[in-house]
């Protein structure tokens, strides 16, 4: 054989060894229509649907799509399979979801807006702490007021008839006048 021959023979059997190397691995419709179907899937869970709906998604899917898809999508959708089979009596996510408590406050829509209010503002039961605080208001004063009050009214006679270094008697009385309101 001539030496180009051999050249020939050489280099179309690399071609061919790399065509035959690409040929078997997974088109790239069958890895997007994998990915498609898999989005799907998921789609379904995060939704309202009912878990007979997800189940059956996710069996198609390991059945049917799982050629060329990564490790990971293959061993969630298989947990997934296997959670939406459990017995119905066991706790699932519906479940748990239906059982929340509701939200203490509303979920914010402008992360620049103050956090809204809470309290409620209906009479009653559900009064806000300053207006409770205002309609327990007594009718009577409290202790001491009245004498406190004469107190005053004397530190602000003496006060206003004094001189700088007298004012400091005025203080003083009055400084022992209102402790003796409240030891009574």
């Amino acid at each position: 054989m001539a030496p180009t021959a051999c050249r020939f023979l050489w280099v179309g059997g690399l071609a061919g060894a790399s065509l035959a190397a690409a040929a078997c691995g997974p088109s790239f419709q069958a890895v997007y229509e994998g990915d498609v179907r898999f989005e799907h899937c998921y789609a379904l869970d995060q939704g309202p649907a009912a878990a007979a709906v997800k189940k059956t998604c996710w069996r198609q899917w390991l059945h049917e799509d799982t050629y060329g898809q990564s490790r990971d999508r293959v061993e969630y959708a298989g947990t997934r399979f296997s959670e939406l089979s459990l017995d119905p009596t066991l706790p699932t996510e519906e479940r748990e979801a239906a059982r929340a408590h509701p939200l203490a406050a509303p979920v914010p829509t402008n992360a620049f807006a103050p956090p809204p209010t809470t309290a409620e503002h209906a009479s009653g039961a559900g009064e806000t702490a300053p207006a409770a605080l205002a309609s327990a208001t007594p009718s009577a004063p409290p202790p001491g007021q009245e004498c406190a009050e004469d107190c005053t009214s004397d530190w602000k006679t003496c006060h206003g008839a004094c001189k700088e270094a007298a004012c400091d008697a005025c203080d003083k009385a009055y400084k022992l006048c209102v402790p003796g309101c409240f030891r009574k």
